[in-house]
């Protein structure tokens, strides 16, 4: 108990300054020496009695909260890690404390029923899941969208990441984050709170860092040996990597003025020219780079620059995401450290990503990460006139046909980026123009929400913000109450599991509570008997990767991809295997999840088993939970069944010589794989069958079974019973 109290000193200065009360006030109340309370707020000082009169003092000085503070920190938490007094949910992590005491005291006394126990025991689990996910403050916000769009731009005024007004002559110039028309940010920015102003840098991998620069003097190389009305396609890489490389390896293109023309000369004609063969060329460039002198990842803000400390972040960031720094590597990921950063969002601890802008295909890996992610809030990007976008349809289709997501948690949002007098040119229905912003912005939210609806992806909140005429405060606030909605919806679970074990333990004597609770795990036994299959491949895995493939929109991501054994960051071939096993295990496993929500309906519809309500419920969340994890465990399984076979094998040489043939190279990579995935290696789509199947029975079946067995452990005597299912083999996973 004292330990909770000098783990939170600091609060003492919190509530102080709440209260509007000195120092002096404070001590003098107390009976403390002010600089031992001055100590005491800086962590110094973690004498608990010490404390405990400080929180008295301001008590009585008048502040409600060190009242509530100090009985909160003198509770004793037996289950839980104890929340932040600030947590919004801190109510319902203590009404789940409170609750999990009378469980474990129910469970402790060994005459009561076993169904009644085992009920009890599974909602202890989920009680503890559920709490730590919401005595976590730390969420992130993560911007997804086309190159282009408008996404940095966006996160800086959002987030008041700005150069002072008087720094540049137009608003829209003021951002950190560097902004273009595209192909400006090499890499996953995060942007989260610190001590004081500063970047770092991860490092991007030796390996990839090579197979980036192989890319572009490939690149390089073909279009210096390039004859004269040669009509094959001419690899390339992306512009910032270009730019990237370039810089770091002192081979940025000249200008000097001819005429009063600009006149560019580039030194990689002449190291070319100068190299007999393309590895030696990639070797200079390599070695250009000093890759070794290189180690610097960590640039702190220093006051005697006599810059304001956002310009100097500006100005750092640029050179870091332009490769114009001699001793930092070429960035994975670059983070922004800015102190009390996403103070506008209260108690929550924010990190903001700005995810790489997608320029082919919108399923990559990782931005799958952060859609799958429960502590994200995804904000998906797009201009105001094209909103939804096709990416943005494209991630929210995968989310629904992938992984079966929800989209009223308050997990994913579209934000429309428009330009100055863009929504002003919306019609009404009558024809005429709106009259203003606001009721451009309502008719288009419609049309986007219409649109959405049409394809059975309803309930995405649509956000609208200007950068160069609204105000910041409201986007914030939307997004605020994404992240609270997610909460919200764990905390309703959280009270739903509460009711649930308090009916419990206050009905256990009416033997009628166990005899539905029986009658309930019975049914579902019967259910099982019934309707224990998967259902039948839909569509093969590999299908996925080959519509991909057909639909990539530019040559050079394909051509990047052979060229990686088919695992490149803009089109991962194992990833797209996953998608599309996820997707078939989605329509096989849908007939059978109807079945059993029907199931659960018909249980809740019979009067009988009125008191049994919460077991019914039980069997819908077990069943949401299986879908879940059997949909992420196919997406898994089907990676790693295919990753070694797929990426060591020689189609990848076929793949990539099929590159300056002419026209078709996508026509043709498309039937090479066909090939492979349908003649070469046709014994992986029936190993990944099987092992879907097993997975099956282990994350769907067995978990379902376990609500039937509701007997006393150890207790065989009714083995052969109907109501006592055996769980299934699970060899073949």
């Amino acid at each position: 108990m004292d330990m909770q109290i000098t783990r939170t000193a600091g609060a003492v200065a919190r509530l102080r300054s709440a209260l509007g009360a000195t120092q002096s006030d404070v001590a003098k109340k107390a009976g403390v020496d002010q600089s031992r309370l001055s100590r005491m707020e800086k962590g110094e000082v973690v004498a608990p009695d010490e404390i405990r009169r400080a929180l008295g003092a301001l008590s009585a000085l008048g502040s409600e909260e060190a009242g509530g503070f100090l009985r909160f920190m003198e509770r004793e938490w037996r289950f839980i890690e104890p929340p932040s007094y600030w947590n919004p949910e801190r109510a319902s992590v203590e009404i789940a404390e409170e609750t999990l005491e009378k469980i474990e005291a129910f469970l402790g006394d060994e005459e009561q029923p076993w169904p009644l126990r085992r009920q009890l025991e599974r909602r202890k689990g989920d009680l503890l899941r559920a709490s730590s996910f919401l005595t976590r403050l730390k969420h992130n916000v993560a911007f997804i969208g086309d190159i282009g769009v408008g996404k940095s731009t966006a996160i800086s005024f959002i987030f008041d990441l700005l150069v002072p007004a008087k720094a540049e002559d137009r608003n829209i110039n003021r951002p950190v984050l560097e902004t273009g028309a595209g192909g400006t940010t090499i890499c996953e920015v995060h942007i989260k709170s610190g001590p004081e102003f500063g970047l770092s840098v991860t490092a991007m991998d030796a390996a990839d860092l090579t197979d980036l620069v192989a890319d572009f003097c490939a690149a390089k190389w073909a279009m210096a040996h390039r004859k004269e009305g040669d009509q094959a396609e001419t690899p390339q890489v992306s512009r910032e990597v270009e730019r990237a490389i370039r810089n770091m390896s002192r081979l940025v293109r000249k200008r000097t003025m001819v005429d009063g023309k600009p006149h560019y000369t580039d030194p990689i004609h002449e190291v070319i020219a100068d190299c007999q063969a393309e590895d030696e060329f990639r070797a200079r460039v390599l070695g250009a780079m000093k890759l070794d002198e290189r180690t610097t990842t960590e640039i702190w803000y220093e006051s005697g620059t006599r810059k304001h400390p956002s310009e100097w972040m500006r100005e750092t960031f640029r050179a870091v995401n332009n490769g114009r720094m001699s001793d930092v590597p070429m960035p994975r990921s670059i983070g922004l450290i800015v102190p009390d950063f996403g103070k506008s969002f209260g108690e929550f601890e924010i990190t903001v990503v700005d995810t790489k802008g997608v320029e082919d295909v919108a399923v990559r890996e990782d931005l799958d990460h952060r859609l799958k992610d429960p502590r994200t809030a995804v904000v998906l990007c797009c201009r105001f006139e094209s909103a939804p976008d096709t990416t943005s349809q494209a991630l929210l289709q995968h989310m629904k046909q992938t992984f079966s997501e929800r989209f009223d948690t308050g997990k994913i949002a579209i934000l429309s980026l428009p330009r100055s007098g863009e929504a002003l040119e919306v019609n009404s229905d009558t024809g005429e123009r709106v009259l203003n912003e606001e009721e451009g912005h309502a008719l288009k939210g419609e049309e986007v929400t219409n649109k959405l609806n049409s394809q059975d992806l309803s309930d995405v909140p649509v956000f609208f913000f200007n950068v160069e005429s609204d105000t910041a405060a409201q986007v914030r606030a939307d997004l605020f109450g994404q992240l609270s909605r997610m909460r919200e919806t764990v905390s309703e679970r959280l009270f739903d599991l509460c009711d649930a074990a308090t009916e419990i333990i206050e009905n256990h004597e009416k033997h009628a509570v166990t005899a539905a609770i029986e009658e309930v795990a019975r049914r579902l036994n019967t259910f099982l008997r019934g309707n224990g299959k998967l259902g039948a491949r839909e569509r093969h895995a590999y299908e996925e990767v080959l519509s991909t493939v057909h639909g990539v929109r530019y040559a050079s991501t394909l051509w990047a991809a052979t060229r990686r054994n088919g695992e490149y960051y803009g089109l991962n071939i194992v990833h797209q295997i996953g998608v599309g096993a996820a997707r078939d295990a989605r329509l096989r496993s849908r007939d059978w999840f109807a079945k059993i929500e029907g199931h659960v309906n018909e249980l809740k519809a019979d009067e009988d088993l009125v008191l049994a309500k919460h077991s019914v419920d039980q069997i819908g969340a077990v069943a949401e939970a299986s879908r879940r994890n059997f949909l992420d465990g196919a997406q898994r399984i089907a990676m790693e069944i295919y990753r070694e076979p797929l990426t060591q094998d020689p189609v990848w040489n076929d793949c990539a010589s099929e590159w300056g043939r002419g026209p078709g190279f996508k026509n043709r990579i498309e039937e090479h794989l066909r090939t492979w995935f349908g003649d070469t290696r046709p014994d992986l789509k029936e190993t990944l069958d099987k092992r879907l199947n097993a997975l099956w029975d282990r994350s769907v079946i067995a978990p379902l079974m376990q609500l039937t067995q509701e007997h006393e452990p150890g207790d065989t005597s009714d083995s052969e019973d109907e109501n006592v299912l055996a769980f299934p083999s699970t060899a073949s996973a």
